[in-house]
């Protein structure tokens, strides 16, 4: 009975993490799937991480919509990754020099990705350019680029030769 229990328990911690994370995989074929995440994503490139720190942010975040103010409003704090990557090849995206720093939750429950310092990275990242308002429409924020487990995006020696191709000739058909 207690083997039953713990082997219960253990199930239901594992897939609670597994699914805090969900993403949506795309349909079609893997050169359909390059396509959509090109077009998707605001940058994409090779690079190296050469440096990482944690960003802390505070935010506001309604909780209620009565009661006194002190009580609808809670202060919530996020960590982030920040990562610098030195750019070895830029495939799409508006960036000037040669790093550029990437954004990513610091848990995996998050859906953050982590990179190791020294590695080379294909990336897919998102820009980030408004925060939630607890009163109206989004606030304009200083803009920055972020990652995710559902950006497509792996330690180079592990991406296929053919979506580098891919990328190649994206990036050569949509120049601006």
């Amino acid at each position: 009975m207690k083997s039953t229990f713990l082997v219960v328990l253990l199930l239901f911690f594992h897939s609670s993490v597994v699914l805090a994370c969900s993403c949506v995989n795309g349909s079609g074929s893997e050169g359909q799937q390059i396509i959509a995440a090109y077009h998707r994503d605001a940058l994409v490139f090779m690079g190296r991480v050469v440096a990482v720190e944690i960003v802390v942010t505070t935010d506001t975040v309604r909780v209620s919509d009565t009661g006194p103010l002190e009580q609808r409003i809670r202060l919530v704090q996020h960590e982030m990754f920040r990562y610098t990557f030195a750019m070895s090849r830029k495939y799409k995206g508006l960036t000037t020099g040669d790093t550029v720093l990437v954004s990513s939750a610091t848990k995996s429950d998050s859906c953050g990705r982590r990179f190791k310092v020294g590695s080379a990275y294909l990336v897919y990242a998102f820009q980030i350019n408004e925060k939630a308002s607890l009163y109206g429409p989004p606030v304009p924020i200083a803009p920055y680029f972020a990652t995710s487990l559902c950006n497509r995006g792996q330690e180079l020696k592990r991406v296929p030769r053919a979506e580098l191709r891919q990328l190649k000739k994206l990036a050569h058909t949509n120049r601006v």
